[in-house]
């Protein structure tokens, strides 16, 4: 029997991205991943982010580094502004398993389960 996948998730920035992050997080809910608080060891930790101001960009660099450190066998997945503006920073400063991902919220199981099964 496979061990359940746990997912923690955080979100930077507008309202329509808390929203989406709700409507992700029921949907790998309701198929087989543990929600965990963003504090808490996850496997997966998806930031759902804002680019609109520097600032923004800085706070996500942070807590990617502090996922770095608390679990550096974890996968980090960046959605939102910054990873649409500028997936080559991301890539370039931060040094882990990260993926940069624009969700559509009907594959979302498939991109994790794929991430997580490193194919």
């Amino acid at each position: 029997m496979s061990k359940q996948q746990t997912v923690a998730f955080h979100t930077l920035g507008c309202k329509l991205n808390f929203s989406e992050t709700s409507t992700l997080s029921r949907q790998l809910e309701q198929n087989g991943f543990e929600k965990k608080d963003f504090g808490e060891k996850a496997d997966v930790y998806v930031i759902n982010t804002c680019s609109v101001t520097e600032n923004a960009d800085k706070e996500c660099r942070q807590l990617v580094r502090r996922i770095q450190r608390r679990s550096p066998e974890s996968f980090v997945v960046i959605t939102g502004c910054y990873a649409q503006l500028k997936p080559q920073e991301i890539a370039t400063e931060l040094k882990m398993n990260i993926a940069t991902v624009r969700w559509h919220l009907k594959t979302a199981k498939q991109v994790l389960k794929k991430l997580l099964s490193h194919e």
